[in-house]
């Protein structure tokens, strides 16, 4: 049965049969704004992925099309990111970043931070809700490789490509179930991504503060064995 005639909801039946007729363009598209900084907030990209793949189980779509159109677009999407942050980011988070709670304070323990987990982040952060599209800002804003961001990049777009286009074909008969399902997973993903970010710059914090302390102590003793050189007549 087509996926247009199959869910009996109308809103739904409208947008499945558009997937049939531009699947792929459509989740081309999706992907590359869902990506993108600002402009992601707002996009649906995995319900649209998802919905995707559900079509292709009925045989309008190629899943194989289906997961290229994402991946590309993904990938396409994340280095407009990367290229907004890089050229001319940090100016720009510098004046209107209050706005999305990114203070002076806040930029620089992201940069910080990134300078050591940014390849783990670009990875998982593909898997948190709302910020598929400010990480790979934010990586620009920190200079992070462009061989390790697109690395890290293809490899987290593959992976959830996989999953959510397989979790379309596979579980797609209920999509509104399904749909909610991610969302939460999303939701988590966010929390567990936050949780290791805040661990690992305390982390870090912590380490540079025992460092500079055991700097001083060691300094104040060079200075006191040089004192005692010193007043030594001898």
């Amino acid at each position: 049965m087509p996926a247009a005639q199959i869910t009996g909801i109308p809103l739904l039946d409208w947008f499945f049969g558009l997937l049939e007729a531009y699947g792929y363009l459509i989740v081309f598209l999706a992907t590359i704004l869902e990506n993108t900084f600002i402009v992601g907030s707002v996009v649906p990209g995995e319900t649209i992925v998802l919905a995707a793949g559900f079509v292709a189980s009925t045989g309008a779509l190629n899943p194989v099309g289906v997961w290229f159109a994402s991946l590309i677009g993904t990938v396409v999407g994340s280095n407009i990111s990367y290229m907004l942050g890089l050229r001319g980011g940090r100016a720009a988070l510098e004046r209107y970043g209050h706005r999305f709670f990114i203070s002076e304070k806040r930029l620089l323990a992201a940069e910080e931070y990134f300078a050591v987990h940014g390849s783990k982040t670009v990875l998982f952060a593909r898997f948190a809700a709302g910020v598929k599209n400010f990480v790979p800002m934010l990586a620009g804003v920190s200079r992070m490789p462009a061989f390790w961001f697109e690395l890290y990049t293809i490899l987290g777009a593959a992976i959830y490509t996989t999953v959510m286009v397989a979790l379309g074909f596979f579980f797609g008969d209920n999509f509104q179930l399904l749909l909610t399902w991610v969302k939460r997973a999303g939701t988590i993903g966010l929390v567990v991504l936050a949780v290791v970010i805040v661990a690992a710059l305390w982390g870090r914090r912590r380490y540079i503060r025992h460092r500079d302390e055991e700097l001083v102590e060691q300094a104040s003793i060079e200075q006191a064995v040089a004192s005692e050189h010193a007043d030594d007549p001898r």
